[in-house]
């Protein structure tokens, strides 16, 4: 009887050695949220231990993460050498659409899935893009001011414009470049669109007119961006680039700041080269409060919240641990950004 219960007792701390040994770790480098509690419960329910973290550093990342099966991030730093750490994962998703923090090369050489969210608050970023046209168009910054130094001269306002007639030069016409044209083509607005990875036939249905960089740089009284950070567009928009705007032309960036080079922005404004600008995103988040850009009255400045809304940000927790779920049951996450990552690994798509 002694020997029976001694084997009972064996093989149920087996089982339970089984069962902890097969539970899931999903691992949050970072987030932006008060709590996520919405996220453990989910993760519970699949047996799966949820680890959190604000990291901010490489090695930070990489004592939080080694051992984790899926990753959940928003800033932290997945370089290379993160994912070289990595012992099992499957899978990183960002809480958001860039993921330049990532190092895309290295995960897909290891097999490791990157998603994103990529379809999250495409209108709240379309909507700020056009708020600040509008913003700049209609002078509202400087001239809220001077009405509340109780000055009622309109002489006193900076040059304004009437915003039909004008043309928007688009600087990618993926999901948010193109939701800005729709939007656009209400106001009248003539809209050029410079994005060599869409098609003819997607150009034409959004009623643009497609051009070349530099016609695109010369042509557009607005020019807004809307392409991802990469090797290629990195200082995309330099001294060059803005040389070839008009003086009386605005720049508005909704996408990524080091797409724009600042300082070479810096001196444009300095010179006069261009009207001004308005930007949501900067080189450096925050900005010192020494940095050059803040000096500018005819720069309007957003703190990086072209994306927020308390929709899109619900939106944005849901669909990035929807996808951390597929893939922990064996299937695809439905915004996959290294492709290429199929041919080295064996899942199925949903």
């Amino acid at each position: 009887m002694r020997i029976d219960s001694m084997f009972v007792l064996i093989y149920c701390l087996a089982c339970l050695e089984d069962s902890i040994m097969s539970r899931y770790k999903v691992v949050v480098t970072d987030h932006l949220f008060s709590s996520l509690e919405e996220e453990q419960e989910i993760f519970r329910r699949m047996d799966a231990e949820l680890a959190v973290g604000q990291c901010r550093a490489e090695e930070e990342t990489i004592a939080l993460s080694r051992d984790a099966d899926a990753i959940l991030n928003t800033y932290a730093p997945i370089t290379a050498k993160v994912i070289k750490s990595l012992e099992r994962c499957r899978v990183i998703v960002r809480f958001g659409i860039g993921v330049d923090n990532v190092a895309l090369e290295a995960a897909t050489e290891r097999g490791i899935m990157v998603a994103n969210t990529s379809d999250y608050c495409i209108d709240e970023v379309a909507d700020q893009a056009m708020a600040l046209l509008l913003a700049l168009a209609r002078g509202l910054f400087p001239s809220a001011r001077i009405a509340r130094d109780n000055n009622w001269d309109f002489k006193r306002m900076p040059r304004l414009i009437r915003i039909r007639g004008q043309t928007l030069g688009l600087l990618g016409v993926g999901r948010i470049g193109s939701a800005v044209a729709a939007r656009a083509n209400g106001f009248g607005l003539r809209i050029l669109a410079y994005d060599p990875y869409v098609s003819e036939e997607v150009v034409h249905e959004m009623a643009v007119e497609r051009v070349d960089l530099d016609t695109l740089l010369r042509e557009s009284d607005f020019l807004s961006i809307h392409v991802p950070l990469n090797a290629e567009t990195l200082g995309l928009i330099g001294d060059e680039a803005l040389s070839k705007m008009k003086p009386t032309a605005y720049l508005i960036n909704v996408a990524r700041g080091k797409i724009v080079d600042q300082a070479a922005l810096c001196r444009a404004l300095g010179a006069g080269r261009i009207a001004g600008a308005a930007l949501d995103v900067l080189e450096t988040e925050p900005p010192r409060p020494d940095d050059p850009i803040l000096r500018f009255d005819n720069v309007i400045l957003t703190p990086h919240a072209a994306w927020y809304s308390e929709q899109s940000r619900l939106d944005m927790r849901r669909r990035a641990v929807a996808q951390v779920v597929s893939v922990l049951k064996g299937e695809l996450p439905y915004s996959l950004v290294n492709r290429e990552v199929l041919e080295k690994i064996n899942i199925r798509n949903k």
